[in-house]
Order: C-alpha cells, then structure tokens, then sequence
C-alpha cells in the first residue's frame, strides 16, 4: 500500500540497533523525548531516492535514561532492522494536536520573516532554541543588512518582544534594534 504525507514532519532519527532481536534505537525530537510515541503511525522514506513512504507498524516501545528503543512488526533480527539505520521517522502535520490562539509549533515559525517596528527586514527564522526563560528565534541575516549582523538572536517573548506572528503571510513583527 501506498502512503502519502501530504504535509510531512520529521520527529525523530532511527539511529541504530538494539540487540538480535530487531529493536532499534531512536532518536526523538520532541520536546519531551518520550512523546514521540503520541503521534503513531510513524512513517520513514529513503530522501536519496524517489522511494514511496514506508508505514511503520510498533510493535512495542521502552524507554530508559539514555535512549528510547522501539520494536517493528515484521522485523525479528538485527540484519532487518539495520536496514532501517539512519532513516529518519515522519509523521504528517495533520496528527499534532490542535492549538491554542497565538500557540505556534516551531515548523510553522521557521522559515518566517522578521521584520521590526520600523519595518527594516531583520532576516529569515532559521532554527528555535528553548531556553528555560523563553524560547529564542534565530534569525539568519537579510543579504542586504545594512549593519552586516549574520545571524540574530531574538527573544520569543510575545507583548514585549514578539508584536505579531502572521503565519497566513508569514511574518514575525518585533520590537528589535537592527543594530542587535
């Protein structure tokens, strides 16, 4: 059977195996590792080639302090599941939980412009770090910036920070220095 994602999101990485049994350890990025397994049916496709995707069907899963591991229905042996090394696991968009009013998950604000109060274009968001104060937008430089800053670091705090987010035209108003 064919699967199609229409609106695929990688939330983990199949890094190697576990035992001869076929368990595989995964890598989760989730922000709570172990919620990875909240949003089955995982699905992996080879990105080198024009591979359809592939449905995952766990059979099990365990978790310890280093690692989580995960266990394939049809795959009873080391040398079938290390074909699956390395493949990263998706899931489509449609099986995250619905948010809130001015919720965002970070797929939806990676890749919006930044533009502050005076409507100088500060960059593009190129990755989110979580801090345990708030989280942190990285912003990669407008080629044309004047003051030639490669990247910023903008604090995600809505009210006093962050004016806006427009995912419909994606773009994040701020209250920024360009100088910054």
């Amino acid at each position: 059977m064919i699967h199609i994602l229409d609106n695929p999101i990688i939330v983990g990485q199949i890094r190697s195996t576990y035992g001869v049994f076929g368990w595989l350890k995964i890598f989760s990025f989730t922000r709570r590792k172990i919620d990875i397994f909240s949003y089955q049916p995982f699905f992996i496709k080879n990105i080198n080639t024009n591979n359809s995707w592939k449905r995952l069907d766990i059979d099990s899963w365990k978790s310890n302090k280093n690692y989580l591991m995960l266990k394939i229905n049809d795959i009873d042996n080391k040398e079938k599941a290390k074909l699956l090394t390395n493949y990263y696991i998706f899931i489509d968009k449609k099986q995250l939980p619905v948010l809130n009013n001015n919720e965002y998950y970070w797929i939806d604000i990676i890749g919006l412009k930044v533009i502050n109060l005076e409507n100088y274009f500060l960059g593009v968001v190129s990755s989110i770090i979580e801090t345990k104060a708030n989280d942190v937008l990285i912003v990669k430089k407008n080629i044309y910036d004047y003051f030639n800053i490669y990247e910023r670091f903008i604090p995600c705090l809505y009210n006093k920070v962050v004016k806006k987010i427009d995912i419909k035209n994606k773009i994040i108003i701020v209250i920024w220095n360009p100088k910054y």
